[in-house]
Order: structure tokens, then C-alpha cells, then sequence
């Protein structure tokens, strides 16, 4: 991965907008999100910032930086579509299944996936061609 740092700031984006596609993100979201941090991201690649925090946390601070500023769910997503199809020859198979998947366990953590979730993760399942 040629800029770890971007990647980890545009799944940030990703898990943004699938949490807030119903227009509002619950703790429950909140939890599935830094469960995937914790176990699906932080021991991904074992990237560190320059204070020797794994980049993996950046997932949330994008989170939650686009929370505070009331982002978009589509301006989110769209931003992390544009950096898929900029960098799509370096995320492979299996990292490609890692986001889906953890995209997939934030949209259902209110027990349910509902339709504005489920419309992300169709148009997220056919980008990243799985």
C-alpha cells in the first residue's frame, strides 16, 4: 500500500457513510465500528503514525471527524469510491473481503441491515468487484 495513511482515513469515510446512510449513527454502530478497528484493522499491516499509534485508529478519528462536521453519507462514500478506483490495483482479494465485511458488521449493528444501508453495500460490494 503506496500511502497506508490515505487508506486508513478513506475506510473511515467508508464506515462513515454506511453508519450514517439512515441519517443517524447509533452506539451501537459506534461499538461495531471500533470492534473493527480493534480486531479486523489494527494488526492489518502494523503501520505506525510518528508517535507509534497504529494508523488503524485513523478509521475512527475520519469517523468522527465526519460526525462532528455533519458530513454526508454520499459525500463519504464517494469520497472513498474516488480513492478505490485511484488505488484499485493495490487492494488485493483478501482486503478487499476485510472491507466488506467490516462495512457489513457496522450496517448491522441496530440487528438489522435497513434499505439505505443495504444500498451502500450493493454499490460497495460491486466496486470492489467481490
Amino acid at each position: 500500500m503506496s500511502n497506508p495513511r490515505r487508506f486508513y482515513k478513506e475506510l473511515g469515510n467508508l464506515f462513515y457513510a454506511i453508519a450514517a446512510a439512515d441519517k443517524k449513527i447509533s452506539d451501537k454502530e459506534k461499538k461495531a465500528l471500533d470492534e473493527e478497528v480493534r480486531f479486523a484493522w489494527k494488526h492489518y499491516d502494523n503501520t505506525t503514525d510518528r508517535f507509534g499509534t497504529d494508523r488503524a485508529f485513523l478509521i475512527e478519528f475520519e469517523f468522527e471527524t465526519m460526525e462532528e462536521n455533519s458530513e454526508s453519507a454520499e459525500n463519504a462514500y464517494q469520497s472513498f469510491e474516488s480513492y478505490f478506483k485511484e488505488y484499485e490495483a493495490e487492494i488485493d482479494s483478501p482486503t478487499r473481503s476485510r472491507i466488506f465485511n467490516s462495512a457489513r458488521h457496522i450496517a448491522e449493528g441496530l440487528r438489522k441491515i435497513n434499505q439505505e444501508e443495504l444500498d451502500y453495500l450493493i454499490r460497495l460490494k460491486k466496486l470492489l468487484h467481490i
